[in-house]
């Protein structure tokens, strides 16, 4: 018999989707790709480190200028974004604006089912990409769905727990001006620690959980204690480092413990989360974040399906690639499940 007050362990549905390359050269030339990317990575980390010697203002300027860099390259290949999804002007319905600023797509081909609430990545230091947001518009068109995409403030400027402050503020506003329509919540990379850590605590203040969570290469312990942030960084299977996260996470630090739940929610409580679908690659920097959130969800009781692959890059399905086409429709689906689910309960 389980002893009282202790939840009951969740379902866990664990599945590989591909098979690893055999492929010597193609391995080869993936190695080669990542190495040279780690050497931008690590100068670019110089760069930041040399301008916030300089003082905070040099630090606010370079961080500026990365981001630019970001916005300019982190970009889509003769992408439409309003081939697959339409931009909202705004909330609609007379609604007020919500606390923080936000963008809001439409499928083009399709009746909104629902709304998903999507948080993005970028090392919690860089907007939305347009790489990105042709991925929200993406997400928009499959999952049959309004997708809400609301900003945070952005570290170094403005440290934990400033973007899950934001965050928690778009939620509380969705649930507010809409509480009968049904939500699932969408996040990326970083994103992923900010809407989890946002989504424990306005939980615990009361508000409603979405209805399901979609996690794509989910960042969620700026500790680094996952072993794939060394492993990967030393053989070179990710264009990433652990330098370059260390120096990322201690900027959105600001000096709180990484183990902090509201800038690592892995270590946050997970009572009353909804089913949760969490995507991984274990070509990934943050591979082991998302199976050590995914034992760490299910042990409190959330039902849990973990789709992995072999040698997908962090984030691949922002990629026009046969496999970031089939992580999208798997996700769609689920998020399409849980939207009617929702509606019909």
């Amino acid at each position: 018999m389980r002893p009282t007050g202790v939840a009951a362990v969740g379902r866990l549905d664990v599945r590989q989707m591909d098979r690893p390359e055999t492929n010597p050269l193609k391995t080869l030339a993936r190695r080669t790709a990542n190495r040279t990317m780690q050497r931008i990575v690590t100068s670019t980390m110089r760069a930041t480190l040399a301008a916030e010697a300089r003082g905070p203002e040099a630090l606010r300027q370079h961080a500026e200028r990365q981001r630019r860099i970001h916005a300019r390259f982190d970009a889509p290949v003769l992408a439409r974004l309003d081939a697959e999804a339409i931009r909202l002007p705004g909330p609609g319905r007379d609604l007020p604006p919500p606390p923080a600023p936000a963008e809001w797509f439409a499928p083009r081909a399709a009746e909104p089912r629902g709304v998903v609430f999507y948080v993005h990545g970028g090392s919690f230091a860089a907007d939305r990409s347009p790489r990105i947001t042709h991925l929200v518009a993406r997400f928009a068109a499959a999952a049959e769905a309004r997708v809400f995409a609301p900003s945070y403030r952005l570290a170094p400027e403005h440290p934990c727990p400033a973007a899950v402050e934001d965050i928690i503020a778009a939620w509380a506003w969705q649930a507010q001006t809409a509480p009968d329509e049904p939500v699932v919540a969408l996040a990326e990379s970083a994103g992923a620690a900010i809407l989890l850590a946002a989504l424990q605590a306005a939980i615990a203040r009361g508000l409603p959980p979405p209805s399901g969570l979609v996690l794509l290469s989910p960042w969620v312990d700026l500790s680094l204690q996952s072993w794939s942030v060394t492993a990967a960084s030393l053989l070179g299977t990710t264009p990433y480092t652990m330098e370059s996260l260390a120096l990322m996470a201690r900027f959105y630090l600001g000096g709180r413990s990484a183990t902090d739940p509201v800038a690592s929610p892995i270590f946050g409580a997970f009572d009353g989360f909804p089913p949760t679908l969490i995507h991984a690659s274990r070509g990934d920097i943050l591979y082991d974040d998302a199976v050590r959130l995914a034992e760490a969800m299910r042990e409190r009781g959330c039902d849990l399906t973990v789709r992995l692959w072999s040698e997908e890059t962090h984030v691949w399905e922002r990629m026009q690639t046969p496999k970031a086409r089939q992580s999208i429709g798997l996700a769609a689906d689920f998020i399409r499940r849980r939207l009617d689910g929702a509606t019909l309960g």
